[in-house]
């Protein structure tokens, strides 16, 4: 996880460096980049198809909310700089809309085929009319559209589950379970939305193919060298997107 961020980091803060250099040269009358601007005026939504397609490779092809706005706004765009289409905002805006309920509706259905095809037995966390509805044992399914959603796990195993946030917020509070021998995972789906987890002190977070995409995860929790006789409690292994989000871990 952190090394994809660094990457990331270090490949946006490269290009703008290099962009920002042309221009300064460009701007100082050092070199003339006349000849260059058409061609990067005409071509440079080529970037966003590109990373559209780099991101639906890298999530396995899954359907994501952010790919698919990267891909529509690349081909948007390409098409006007060559002339072949123009942008129409009274159309273009209900037309996002539209794919921003249908990225909800499929990431729910998604979501549903998941959970039966991991297990068929009761889940905990089942949300009816955004009131959680507690079980004991196994995992849980715990989602917040447009209001907020919150459970204290006052104890047993927690078998993992999955998260949706859209324009609404989750707050887990797991200090008070415990993780199967085998660990636990947790896929998240926000979209302008937050999840807060709390966990105890000797769980392992690992991030597994984890998108953020103007987005940010932090872990809050004391950072400190662990002790020789520490035993970890066990891995808690999260995967998923978050899109305008935020993904915050404290104990």
């Amino acid at each position: 996880m952190n090394s994809r961020r660094s990457n990331a980091r270090l490949i946006i803060g490269g290009i703008l460096v290099l962009l920002g250099g042309l221009l300064l040269l460009s701007n100082t009358d050092v070199i003339n980049l006349d000849w260059g601007w058409d061609f990067i005026r005409t071509w440079w939504p080529i970037l966003l198809i590109v990373w559209g397609l780099w991101e639906l490779v890298s999530g396995g092809f899954r359907f994501r909310l952010w790919p698919i706005i990267l891909l529509l706004l690349g081909i948007g765009f390409q098409l006007s700089a060559l002339e072949l289409w123009q942008w129409d905002f009274a159309v273009v805006w209900p037309v996002f809309i539209v794919i921003v309920g249908l990225a909800i509706l499929l990431g729910r259905r998604g979501r549903r085929a998941r959970r039966r095809g991991r297990s068929s037995r009761p889940r905990v966390g089942d949300v009816v009319e955004g009131s959680v509805v507690s079980r004991p044992g196994s995992g849980g399914s715990w989602r917040a559209v447009f209001n907020n959603v919150e459970e204290d796990y006052a104890g047993g195993k927690f078998g993992g589950g999955d998260v949706e946030a859209n324009f609404g917020n989750v707050t887990l509070d797991l200090r008070g379970a415990t993780l199967p021998e085998d660990g636990a995972r947790l896929d998240v789906n926000l979209t302008f939305g937050g999840l807060h987890l709390r966990v105890p002190a000797g769980w392992r977070i690992n991030y597994e193919r984890v998108s953020t995409h103007f987005a940010e995860v932090q872990d809050n929790r004391e950072q400190r060298e662990p002790e020789v006789t520490e035993v970890v409690a066990g891995q808690l292994t999260i995967s998923g997107t978050a899109t305008f989000g935020n993904l915050e871990i404290s104990g």
